[in-house]
């Protein structure tokens, strides 16, 4: 097994507390378990993603896919260099015809769907760990910590460039009014398609977590201060809620609005979208530090670091345990399964792991298969609409497998 370059650098890149950003509403901490308060049902799934053109496929991060996985062991069609270890989720143009992929040896790559050959490279300057987005036009956008926000062509030519005020390194998200939604250092951004920041938002320390975006704008994203956070559209606060430890699980939004988050409290949580007071927190047993995701049921999937690390699926009512998979560890906390798992149109759940694998899991919880790389897989899993599966490992890879 090879330690992941994500825990590797973690304690180097914890930030030391600054100054305390004003707040326009206070927190509010509601104590824990399952609230008293009647739960409405969900309302109809959202659409599924065909490949996916962002972190987890939607601005609210579901990772719901609309292919289907390979039921069987599929074949390795291609394997490309993708010039250093991988953390971000490879992203598609909009025909699904060209991946793009960043890394942390600095660059971002287009590579030809059907054989994996590079179309182009472009330098970003620095350690890519956030998963680009692409736009509808086909205008890719992507940050580094490198300290900026660049927008391409479908060519790879830059459009434009942002600089930001600190290392750009969390998922880039494209909210339904086009608006662009990621972090940088304390602040998150809404940056318009032209290039101009419309709102900057500073939490109190670093946020390590990719913003979710509700259909009606609001942000929703976590910070090492400890709080999670909710935002207008227009970058105003909303409400903030201390959870007592990092919140470094960036969010997925329910299909009723509900938020949950991970932190490294070992806990997964579900807030109030309207005043951020807890619903229920359920201890996992270990760190939640990848993006979450949810079922087509309405639950919520979260990858879980050691001493025990394993996939969970989590129920959204009161934040009971409805499926486990765990994986070999080595008892060591900075050990485990990074991210939520990617669901496909039959219920199939896909995830990579810190034991250097792919798996595919039926809704029963039993293994399909599973895929051996040189590395860690903290890179979350793309599905392509003909069934291909595509991710990165930290072995600087790209790899695309097929059914049979």
């Amino acid at each position: 097994m090879v330690v992941t370059a994500a825990a590797l650098e973690w304690h180097r890149r914890r930030v030391a507390p600054v100054p305390v950003s004003t707040l326009a509403v206070p927190s509010r901490q509601v104590e824990g378990g399952a609230s008293s308060e009647p739960l409405s049902p969900p309302p109809a799934v959202a659409d599924a993603s065909h490949g996916a053109r962002m972190l987890h496929g939607d601005p609210r991060h579901t990772a719901r896919a609309a292919g289907h996985v390979p039921l069987t062991k599929p074949e390795l069609a291609w394997s490309s260099d993708a010039g250093g270890p991988v953390e971000a989720q490879v992203v598609t143009s909009p025909d699904e015809q060209t991946l793009y992929v960043a890394s942390l040896g600095g660059s971002l790559k287009a590579l030809a769907r059907a054989d994996g050959t590079t179309r182009w490279t472009f330098d970003l300057g620095d350690r890519a760990y956030a998963t680009p987005c692409v736009g509808e036009d086909g205008t890719i956008y992507a940050a580094s910590d490198a300290k900026k926000l660049v927008a391409l062509t479908p060519e790879g030519k830059t459009r434009w460039t942002l600089a930001t005020d600190d290392e750009a390194d969390t998922g880039i998200v494209l909210a339904k009014d086009g608006t662009i939604v990621f972090a940088a250092g304390r602040r998150a951004y809404g940056v318009t398609p032209q290039g101009y920041v419309k709102w900057r938002f500073a939490a109190r320390r670093k946020v390590y977590t990719s913003p979710a975006v509700a259909p009606d704008g609001r942000v929703y994203l976590g910070s090492q201060d400890h709080h999670a956070y909710a935002l207008t559209p227009q970058g105003g606060p909303l409400w903030s809620v201390d959870l007592g430890a990092d919140v470094d699980g960036a969010p997925v939004l329910g299909d009723d609005g509900a938020v949950y988050v991970g932190t490294d409290g070992d806990e997964v949580v579900r807030l109030d979208p309207d005043d951020g007071h807890v619903v229920w927190r359920a201890k996992v047993g270990g760190y939640v530090r990848g993006t979450l995701s949810l079922t087509r049921a309405g639950d919520v999937a979260a990858g879980v670091y050691g001493p025990t690390p394993r996939e969970l699926v989590l129920s959204a009512r009161d934040g009971t345990i409805a499926r486990r998979f765990p994986i070999q560890g080595t008892g060591a906390r900075e050990f485990g399964v990074h991210g939520g798992a990617l669901e496909d149109a039959a219920g199939v759940l896909v995830f990579g792991t810190q034991d250097d694998s792919v798996y595919a899991i039926d809704p029963a919880g039993e293994i399909l298969w599973s895929f051996k790389t040189g590395a860690d897989v903290d890179s979350p899993v793309t599905l392509l609409s003909d069934g291909s599966v595509v991710f990165g490992s930290d072995d600087g890879k790209v790899y695309m497998l097929r059914g049979n």
